[in-house]
């Protein structure tokens, strides 16, 4: 297995690098890295399989590591508005990035206080 570094951004505090990880000259997976500020992001994607095998995101060196579509711990909700707002930038060239958002987004909209069968929330 190899490494090929495909991307790399440095710009204005900006970091972005996308690597293809080859097994006999083929891709079999993406692998991503983003800093902007104090945010970062990393994430594996399987591209045979389809399956986004280690997310991580961080914010305030506070990070959130998701196995299996669930963080080891519940992300703060700067943490969660951060990742979604990137990651939906990179998705449009990274698999990776979209297989990230999507597990992002699933658990928020999961872990949301609030359900559209809850009326506890409503003003009446």
């Amino acid at each position: 297995m190899s490494e090929e570094l495909t991307l790399l951004v440095r710009r204005r505090g900006l970091l972005i690098k996308k690597a293809l990880i080859k097994h006999n000259g083929r891709a079999v997976g993406e692998y991503i890295y983003v800093k902007r500020g104090l945010f970062e992001a990393e994430a594996e994607f399987d591209l045979e399989d389809g399956v986004l095998y280690y997310l991580q995101i961080c914010w305030f060196r506070r990070c959130s590591v998701w196995f299996d579509g669930e963080p080891d711990r519940p992300p703060a909700a700067a943490l969660i508005k951060k990742a979604l707002a990137i990651l939906s930038e990179m998705a449009s060239f990274s698999e990776a990035a979209k297989a990230a958002l999507r597990a992002v987004a699933s658990w928020k909209s999961r872990s949301s206080q609030f359900r559209t069968s809850d009326l506890t929330h409503r003003l009446v």
